[in-house]
Formats: C-alpha cells, sequence, structure tokens
C-alpha cells in the first residue's frame, strides 16, 4: 500500500509538472507576442511624432500604454511560474528567431 501510495504521488507531480511546463510556454508566447506588437506601435508612435503629426502620436502612445500593461502583467504571471527577467528573455528570443528568418531567406 505504502509503494503504491507513493507511485501516485509521484505520478501526480509529473503530470502537475507537465501541465506547468505547457501554461508557461503557452504564457511565454504570449509574451513574446505582446513585446513584438509593442515595439510596433512605438515604432508606430515614433514616426508620427518625427512626421509632426501630434494627434495621432497621441492615440499610438495609448496603444503603446495598453501593450506595456500587457507585457507587464504577462511577466508578473510567468515570475509566479518561476520565470525570471521575462521580459527580457522574450526580447532575446524574438532577436533569435528574427535572425533565424533573415538567414534562411538569403
Amino acid at each position: 500500500m505504502l509503494c503504491a501510495g507513493i507511485g501516485f504521488v509521484a505520478r501526480a507531480q509529473t503530470t502537475q509538472d507537465v501541465k506547468d511546463d505547457q501554461a508557461r510556454k503557452k504564457e511565454m508566447k504570449d509574451l513574446r507576442s505582446d513585446v513584438r506588437e509593442r515595439k510596433a506601435a512605438k515604432d508606430k508612435e515614433n514616426k508620427d511624432l518625427a512626421h509632426v503629426k501630434i494627434r495621432k502620436a497621441m492615440n499610438d502612445h495609448k496603444v503603446v500604454a495598453k501593450e506595456n500593461k500587457d507585457e507587464h502583467a504577462d511577466a508578473r504571471k510567468l515570475k509566479d511560474r518561476g520565470v525570471d527577467h521575462a521580459i527580457a528573455k522574450a526580447k532575446r528570443q524574438n532577436k533569435v528567431q528574427d535572425d533565424n528568418r533573415k538567414d534562411h531567406t538569403q
């Protein structure tokens, strides 16, 4: 009975670890997409400012602020799951993905 109990506990823990790992990967993917969206919105805002389109830039700034809020919410969730410096990791992963795409297209 004792061995069976220990076996069930061990199996339950590995199942939980797999579920936690899948959730962590999904949240990291969401964070990477948030980082990409924020960068695109920020670039658009800066372009509008460079062309002296103040009203458009103000509206774009609201989008950037919303994306920033989404990023930090995802980062907090990942920190609870044990991922340190999630935003920096997402930026690095995006850079690696972009570099790999460039290498394959040339």
